[in-house]
């Protein structure tokens, strides 16, 4: 157990832990560090005197609610900005207190004043998109389901520790663009075949934020729908309705008038249509604690995807299509990424030979026995989700 400290100042974050710190000497060290220290002062006071190695992360993440929290036994902000100190206690216990205060005196926690413990947005979008709902008939193939759920399942189980609480604006970007990535297939699946020391710890640690590119406009033309991301739901209304207006000519002409709202916490679809837009009742999407719902899934797809150029595998059965398949990769799971993209083969089971392809969730050891990893990378940057057979489930098979 440990603490970790935040500093922010001026826009920019500052973050460091120690393991040997505890709240008894963290009070004491506090006051001696800004006593009497000028306001101006203090961010300079306190990465002196704090004796860590300070870190700048675009993001404040609090890494609490599972097992990687335990590393922490309190999270101390000072935010620079508003003059005040904010601890809080494995995501329950809180209190915020006036710098000024430190500067004058010694103190305890009975001087910080109870507040609210970090929570995610309470955003009911319902009262944004009320009755009544559109219903549209999802042609979704279900290979394209099957894969794509299970995928955004364990990515959200990766990120969990920023997708439950708050996030800023770049997370936001960075979450969007990758729920969009992986919703049209635009992934590098890397195979990992060759023997390796692991390095031991988790693949996605409890402060870990993500590395790859972020969404670079609101509202982008995906596949037959506009994709409007917004972290306000109400916000994401309200750009469909102006962006309507001001492209009702192209979208004549490009037959594209539907729209995907994407909050990340939820996904509506909309549409205009006599005059006046529709929309579906919003679905739970990513928030870091339930799973992902099939229904979401498929209202992301049937908005994102592209009608499949046809190929002469095409005439084949869906049972030699799937054969074909296990070419063009040594693992299964880029293989059946291949088949969503072309439309080829039977929904993936999430199997190899006889071993259930499960998630990996720590950098392992392997041999060269050891079967294939497929690591899901958005360009250069890993995505956090793995996949690997577990031989373990062979044997789990045969006992049951």
């Amino acid at each position: 157990m440990g603490a970790l400290f935040y500093i922010i100042n001026q826009g920019s974050i500052y973050r460091g832990y120690r393991k040997d710190y505890y709240d008894e000497n963290i009070l004491e060290l506090l006051s001696r560090i800004l006593r009497d220290i000028p306001e101006s002062s203090s961010l300079d006071a306190l990465k002196r005197g704090l004796r860590l190695r300070w870190e700048k992360p675009y993001d404040v993440i609090i890494p609490y609610g599972d097992i990687r929290h335990t590393r922490f036994e309190t999270i101390w902000k000072f935010d620079l900005d508003s003059d005040q100190l904010i601890f809080n206690k494995n995501g329950e216990q809180s209190g915020s207190l006036a710098l000024s205060v430190l500067r004058q005196r010694s103190f305890t926690f009975d001087d910080f004043e109870s507040c609210e413990s970090p929570s995610a947005p309470n955003c009911d979008p319902l009262t944004t998109f009320p009755t009544p709902y559109w219903q549209p008939v999802l042609h979704v193939p279900q290979r394209k389901v099957a894969f794509t759920r299970r995928v955004l399942e364990d990515f959200n189980f990766q990120w969990r520790h920023i997708l439950r609480y708050r996030y800023n604006d770049l997370t936001f970007r960075k979450i969007a663009q990758a729920t969009l990535r992986i919703a049209t297939f635009d992934v590098n699946i890397k195979e990992l075949t060759e023997p390796r020391q692991g390095l031991g710890g988790a693949l996605i640690g409890p402060l870990s934020l993500p590395e790859w590119d972020s969404l670079e406009t609101k509202i982008v033309l995906v596949g037959r729908a506009w994709f409007v991301a917004s972290h306000d739901p109400a916000e994401g209304l309200s750009l469909v309705r102006e962006h309507f207006r001001e492209h009702r000519a192209v979208q004549q002409a490009t037959s594209s008038n539907k729209y995907l709202i994407m909050s990340v916490r939820h996904v509506i679809l909309c549409r205009p249509n006599g005059g006046k837009l529709e929309w579906t009742r919003p679905v739970p999407f990513l928030n870091g604690i339930d799973p992902v719902l099939e229904h979401a899934v498929e209202i992301l797809l049937a908005a994102t995807s592209n009608h499949p150029l046809k190929t002469p595998i095409h005439r084949h059965p869906v049972e030699l299509q799937t054969r074909i398949l296990r070419y063009v990769s040594q693992g299964t799971v880029d293989a059946a990424r291949v088949g969503c993209i072309l439309g080829l083969g039977l929904p993936f089971a999430w199997k190899d030979g006889k071993m259930d392809v499960r998630r990996e969730t720590a950098h392992r050891n392997r041999h060269l026995e050891s079967p294939v990893e497929s690591q899901v990378w958005f360009g250069d940057h890993f995505s956090g989700v793995a996949y690997k057979g577990d031989v373990r489930s062979i044997t789990e098979a045969q006992k049951s």
